[in-house]
């Protein structure tokens, strides 16, 4: 059979790009280097100049395990409406203590700022969304994103500030919170810090940094939640309302940390709406 197609390009083609250096870190007893590295999904050309929004993922792991591949099939969904995804590594518990992990994806949204014109990137609609221990840093980014506090390394003419956080089931709180004597989240909170300092676990409570400038959220977790309480989402959905930061909070009733439910096409519709007309 041969046919001749009359073909219009009625949709854009996206490339996968992985392994791109985003900053450089010391190792191995500050003797050696690592470099921290990001996978996009952008458009394969860019000659028009067009801008499109960008979402940050960050893979959860209990800061002890980071695997930036594992979730793409799941979010290029987002490349197909139009959105730059990027996943972003950063530094586990066994790597270096809080705040490195922070530091690290700050680091990233600084470069990825640096070299919007690049990758085709609209630096005003800008989002990061996170897992477990990737919405712990997600939310963190939202309430330290114009603080420099823990900017450090290049581009820091850039801040880091984003215009919305999805937060897939992250601790927000390190204070009012008790796990079980070494499990999953006793050591992760044990790892993380290294040490028994409640101004540290203050630091990194990102309910206790919500203010005016704090970026609309969207929150989701599970009514069964058994490995991060719920509660902590409820309390940093009222630290959010009590500042009238825009908040969307959605409890998936019978699910539990990380359960497919999550992952579905109504969630993903959520999160793709708020990226294209979320505002202030």
């Amino acid at each position: 059979m041969k046919e001749v197609l009359d073909m219009k390009k009625n949709q854009i083609c996206w490339s996968l790009v992985c392994n791109i250096t985003y900053a450089q870190t010391v190792k191995w007893f500050d003797s050696s280097f690592m470099d921290l590295k990001l996978d996009l999904i952008l458009p394969k050309h860019k000659e028009d100049r067009t801008k499109y929004p960008l979402l940050i993922w960050l893979c959860g792991g209990a800061f002890q395990s980071v695997d930036k591949e594992v979730w793409i099939p799941q979010w290029t969904e987002f490349a197909r409406n139009g959105i730059i995804f990027a996943s972003v590594e950063y530094r586990t518990a066994n790597e270096a203590p809080f705040p490195a992990a922070l530091e690290d994806v700050k680091a990233a949204i600084r470069f990825l700022k640096a070299n919007a014109d690049k990758y085709a990137i609209d630096t005003e609609k800008i989002y990061v969304a996170g897992e477990s221990a990737g919405g712990c840093l997600a939310s963190l980014v939202g309430v330290y994103g114009k603080n420099s506090r823990y900017d450090v390394g290049n581009y820091l003419s850039f801040d880091s500030s984003v215009q919305g956080i999805i937060d897939f089931y992250g601790v927000v709180d390190f204070i009012n919170i008790e796990f079980e004597e070494n499990s999953t989240m006793d050591l992760v909170k044990k790892n993380f810090f290294l040490d028994n300092n409640q101004k540290v676990w203050e630091e990194a409570s990102a309910y206790k940094h919500v203010d005016e400038e704090t970026p609309p959220f969207i929150i989701l977790h599970g009514a069964q939640d058994e490995l991060v309480p719920i509660e902590q989402s409820d309390r940093m959905y009222a630290a959010l309302k009590e500042h009238n930061i825009p908040v969307q909070y959605y409890v998936l009733k019978n699910c539990g940390h990380g359960a497919d439910e999550f992952y579905q096409n109504d969630i993903l519709s959520i999160i793709n709406k708020f990226v294209r007309n979320s505002q202030k």
